[in-house]
Parts: C-alpha cells; sequence; structure tokens
C-alpha cells in the first residue's frame, strides 16, 4: 500500500497547482461577469479554500503514513481517495466552465 500513498503524494501537487495558479482562472473574477447566480464571489472563494485545504490536508495524510506514523487501513484509503475525488472533479469542471465560456458563439446585433 506505500506506492498507493507515495503516488497520491506525487499527483496531489500537480492537481493543486492545476486547480490554483495554472489557468490564472482566479486573476480577473471580480471583474467577470457570471450568468451563474450561486457562484458569488463569496462562494468561490470559500469553494476554493476548502478545496485547496483538503487537497494540502490529503497530502499531509501521505506523507504521515509514508513516515509510518499514521497507520494504513480501509477507512483512510478511503478519505484520500475522496480527497483526490475532490480535487480532480473541481479541476474537471474549471475546464469545462473555462471550455464552455471561452468557446461561446459572441453575440454580433448591431
Amino acid at each position: 500500500m506505500r506506492d498507493f500513498y507515495a503516488t497520491v503524494a506525487q499527483v496531489l501537487p500537480v492537481v493543486l497547482l492545476a486547480f490554483v495558479w495554472d489557468s490564472k482562472y482566479f486573476d480577473g473574477l471580480s471583474e467577470r461577469q457570471r450568468n451563474v447566480r450561486f457562484w458569488t464571489l463569496e462562494r468561490v472563494r470559500i469553494y476554493a479554500l476548502s478545496v485547496a485545504t483538503v487537497i494540502i490536508a490529503d497530502l499531509a495524510v501521505c506523507l504521515l503514513v509514508l513516515a509510518g506514523t499514521v497507520p494504513d487501513s480501509a477507512g483512510l484509503r478511503g478519505v484520500v481517495i475522496a480527497g483526490v475525488a475532490l480535487g480532480l472533479v473541481s479541476l474537471l469542471y474549471r475546464i469545462l466552465a473555462t471550455i464552455i465560456t471561452n468557446t461561446r458563439p459572441v453575440d454580433r446585433e448591431g
């Protein structure tokens, strides 16, 4: 099972970088017009900080298991998989939203 935790510990920083810094998603977010009323700036802030925190905590758990300070268990593996899934689903949502937003036809009336 050490391979599982080692692999996750290598993948999570890449997911975190892609989620937070790579595409400059958050640059200019406050100026962008959003059609979806649910994703207010405050909700985006809370969600992004929560996902980043979960990913970092997941990474810490993997490192603790690899160091031998936390014992491996099926429940712990489930928690780690859930953290990875949250990061990947959040990243997929961001990718889809960016692609859909940036490939919409432009209304050229006037």
